[in-house]
C-alpha cells in the first residue's frame, strides 16, 4: 500500500510508503536533499517517503482554493452537499488495467431546498476580453470541447443537472491565496451545450478544428451565492455570431503566428503552444514570441498545430526543431 497527501495551501504533495503513515507526521524525520525540491522521509528505522516542494502550479492552487471558496459557500447556506473532486492523476502502464480516473467529473453534489439535487463543478479560468468595436468588447471564458462533453453526459446518464462554477484566475491573488472578488460565474451545462451546438452549425465544417470554445460571459450568472441562480438564460445570436467570428479568424491568426515563429527560431512541439499563449514564462528569455497569442489557451494552439502537421505544412520528427515544408515558408 501508498500514501499520498496534498497540502495545497503550503504548495507540497508526500508519498508514503504503508496506510496512514501522514497519521505519524510529527514523529518522522524530514532530510532535505541538495540542491532539490524535495525531502526524505524517514521514520525510526528508514526512509518511508518523500515530501515535494513547491509541486503544484499556481493555476492547480487557485483550483483548489476556488472549490474551498464554494464549499464556504455551501456551507453558510447550510445546503447539505457531497465532495466528489479533486484526484491525483496517475498513469498505470501495466496493460489490462482499465481504471480510467481522468475523465471530467463534477466537484460537489449539492441539495437545494426547493430545488433538489444538482452537481457543481468548480474550475478556476481565466477570463478573456477582446475589443468588437469602438463601443463593445467580447467577454469569455475558454472551455474545452471534452470537458463539456464529458459534464454533459454524466447530467444525461443520472438524470441530474449539472452547473459550471467558474473563478476568475485573473483575480487570484499568490502571494495571499485569495480571490477577493469573491464571485463565481454560474451556468448550467445543457446551456454550455446548447450554445455549443448553435456555434458548431454556424462554423460548419470548419468546427472540427475547435478543441475548445469561447463561452461568452454573459451566458454566466455572476454572484457569490447560488441561490440567485438564474434558470432562464438565454441564448442571444448576436454572442453565437461573435464567439463563431472569434474562434474562426483565431485559427488563421494562429496558423500565421505559427509558421512565422517555426521561420525565425528553433522551435520544438512540445513547448510551442505553451509559449505562444504565454503559459510557459521560462521560454521568455530565449524567444521574442512568448504571449504573442496570450487571449488563446495551448489547446486553442496546439489543434491548429497538429491539423498543420497532419496536412505536412509543417516538417515534425520527435525530438527534433519543427521545420516548414517549402510551399508554407514566408
Amino acid at each position: 500500500m501508498a500514501e499520498i497527501t496534498r497540502n495545497s495551501k503550503e504548495n507540497f504533495l508526500e508519498i508514503y510508503e504503508g496506510f496512514h503513515k501522514s497519521k505519524f507526521r510529527d514523529e518522522m524525520e524530514y532530510i532535505p536533499v541538495k540542491n532539490s525540491e524535495y525531502d526524505l522521509i524517514k521514520d525510526k528505522k528508514k526512509i518511508t517517503g518523500v515530501k515535494l516542494k513547491n509541486f503544484f502550479e499556481t493555476i492547480e492552487l487557485a483550483s483548489y482554493h476556488a472549490e474551498n471558496e464554494m464549499k464556504k459557500i455551501l456551507e453558510r447556506r447550510q445546503y447539505k452537499s457531497l465532495y466528489t473532486g479533486s484526484f491525483l492523476q496517475i498513469s498505470e502502464q501495466r496493460q489490462g488495467f482499465y481504471l480510467n480516473i481522468g475523465n471530467s467529473r463534477p466537484d460537489f453534489l449539492v441539495k437545494i431546498p426547493s430545488i433538489g439535487k444538482i452537481f457543481i463543478d468548480v474550475k478556476c479560468r481565466k477570463m478573456f476580453e477582446v475589443e468588437i468595436n469602438d463601443q463593445e468588447n467580447f467577454k469569455f471564458f475558454s472551455l474545452d470541447k471534452e470537458e463539456i462533453l464529458e459534464l454533459n453526459n454524466i447530467e444525461k446518464d443520472l438524470d441530474i443537472p449539472v452547473w459550471v462554477a467558474i473563478k476568475d484566475f485573473a483575480n487570484y491573488k499568490k502571494e495571499n491565496n485569495t480571490f477577493p472578488d469573491n464571485k463565481f460565474y454560474i451556468a448550467p451545462v445543457a446551456l454550455i451545450q446548447k450554445f455549443v451546438r448553435s456555434l458548431n452549425s454556424k462554423a460548419g465544417k470548419k468546427s472540427g478544428m475547435f478543441y475548445s470554445y469561447k463561452i461568452p460571459a454573459d451566458l454566466f450568472t455572476c454572484t457569490n451565492t447560488i441561490s440567485s441562480l438564474d434558470f432562464d438564460k438565454k441564448i442571444d445570436r448576436e454572442q453565437v455570431k461573435m464567439s463563431t467570428d472569434l474562434m474562426l479568424n483565431s485559427l488563421d491568426e494562429v496558423k500565421i503566428v505559427i509558421t512565422d515563429m517555426i521561420s525565425k527560431e528553433k522551435t520544438y512541439k512540445t513547448y510551442l503552444p505553451y509559449i505562444l499563449s504565454g503559459y510557459y514564462s521560462e521560454e521568455s528569455q530565449i524567444s521574442k514570441f512568448v504571449g504573442a497569442l496570450s487571449h488563446l489557451t495551448p489547446q486553442d494552439v496546439n489543434s491548429v498545430l497538429w491539423n498543420m502537421i497532419t496536412n505536412k505544412e509543417i516538417l515534425y520528427i520527435k525530438g527534433q526543431p519543427l521545420g516548414l515544408a517549402k510551399e508554407n515558408t514566408i
